[in-house]
Parts: C-alpha cells; structure tokens; sequence
C-alpha cells in the first residue's frame, strides 16, 4: 500500500529565495503545496507558475515574523495569559486573508501559522471563528500539527495548543490532516538531514494523508535569516536523486490538501 504524502513548503513570500526555491521544486515534482506568508513579496508570474504546477497554495497566518507582533515568546506568553483582544487577532487575520485573495485570485486552501501560532489559546479560536464565517468549515482545510515523530521537539510543539485545536477540528468538522512531521532542530548537516528525511518516510502511515512541513530556500547572497544554512541545504537535499530515491523506496506517493478529509 503507498504512503500519501504532502511535502509542504513554509514561507513563500519571506525572500525571492525561498520562492525561486519553491518554484523549483514544484517543477521537479518534489512537492505538491507551499505556506505563503501574504505580508510577503511574491510577483504575478511566480503565481501563475505554482498555479500551472497545481501546487496547493495555503495562509502562513504570520504573527512573529512580517507581521511584527512580536517574538515566539511574547506570542506564545500572552496567548496562554489571555492577553489578546478578539478584535486585534481578528483584524491580523482578515487583512493577512484580504493580502492573500488579492496576490494569488482565490481563498487559501488550507491555513497554518508560522511557528504555529496558529494553535495557540485565543489565536486558534479566532481563526476558526473568521475562517468560518469567511469561507465556511469545508471550503479550508487546517494544519494540525499531530505529528509521527516521537521527539521532544514534535511532542513540545503538539503540546503547545496542538492537541486542543484537533480537538476543535474534530468538533467542528473541519478537514485536517491526521499525521504532521517536518520537525528538527534546523542543524543537521547533509548526510543528518538525509537520515532525518528518511525516517520520516519510513514512519509515515499508510492509512493517512502526512503533511510534512519544510523551509527550502535556493543559496543567494543579499539577504539573511536565522536558518538560512538549514533552508539552502534542505533546497539541495529536495532537489537531489537521492531524495528520489528515498521517496520511491518508502513507497510514497503524491497527495493533495484537497484529498484531506
């Protein structure tokens, strides 16, 4: 039986490196969806190239990043002390919502946070709430982050807010996938991420659809991010026959966010 598998990019729209990246790899086949962050750059060509590709275009719902809200930390401390206001969260939302419609002609397809934001207290409710309202409950399918890895950092990150939005995706009938990975410490080098990725497909379910997030970025000079080294190196490692034949070892077979029930 083959393993459904959606290789999901983060971050369109950070850098025209990472775009240049997700475009590439769409062209080879590597991947089938991208996370774009709307407050991002991206050009209509760019658009209409991942668009002719059928690559499943999805709301990176950004708080830490170019939404300038603050660090993980300050997010993830006044999402859990309740510090929020509905209507500022709601309004974050709907103009990152009304940026995304314009650049790319369409609602999301699915909808995610960057450094999972959107899983945390307060933030989670609202997003369902606008997103319903918006688009109803199964127009959207959502990210959860429920994850096939048995490391503390994947269980951290389910704990923070993970397992209470499967919660409210089962309650609400949203469609959501049932198997997430992609998760590491951004150090390996090339032959650690290699084994990373082929653990990953190895413990991927065959009965579910595994969303697996990653950050590939083509090497440019001109611009800087803190995992940059880590997004350059997942690009070559995407793009590699060796990725290929991981891929057609394990089984694997391509999947869509709209295959996601």
């Amino acid at each position: 039986m083959s393993k459904r598998i959606i290789i999901n990019v983060d971050d369109l729209g950070l850098s025209p490196a990472v775009n240049q990246g997700v475009l590439a790899l769409a062209e080879q086949g590597r991947i089938q969806a991208t996370s774009f962050m709307s407050l991002g750059q991206i050009s209509s060509d760019e658009v209409i190239a991942l668009q002719r590709l059928h690559i499943d275009i999805g709301l990176h719902f950004d708080l830490t990043g170019l939404a300038h809200q603050g660090s993980l930390k300050t997010i993830l401390v006044k999402s859990y002390a309740r510090r929020w206001s509905y209507s500022l969260l709601a309004a974050l939302l709907s103009t990152q919502l009304d940026a995304f419609e314009h650049k790319m002609g369409a609602a999301p397809v699915f909808v995610d946070g960057h450094q999972h934001v959107h899983q945390f207290p307060q933030i989670r409710r609202v997003l369902l709430h606008v997103l319903a309202e918006r688009y109803g409950v199964q127009q959207v399918a959502i990210r959860s982050t429920q994850s096939i890895q048995t490391d503390f950092k994947a269980k951290l990150i389910y704990a923070l807010g993970g397992q209470a939005l499967t919660r409210q995706l089962v309650a609400q009938h949203w469609r959501h996938n049932r198997a997430f990975g992609g998760v590491y410490g951004f150090d390996a080098d090339e032959q650690q991420l290699a084994q990373i990725w082929q653990y990953w497909l190895s413990v991927a379910p065959e009965q579910e659809i595994t969303v697996l997030m990653c950050h590939p970025a083509q090497a440019q000079s001109g611009w800087q991010d803190d995992i940059k080294v880590a997004r350059e190196r997942e690009f070559a490692w995407l793009s590699s026959p060796a990725f290929a034949r991981v891929w057609q070892a394990e089984n694997c077979v391509a999947a869509h966010w709209r295959d996601v029930v």
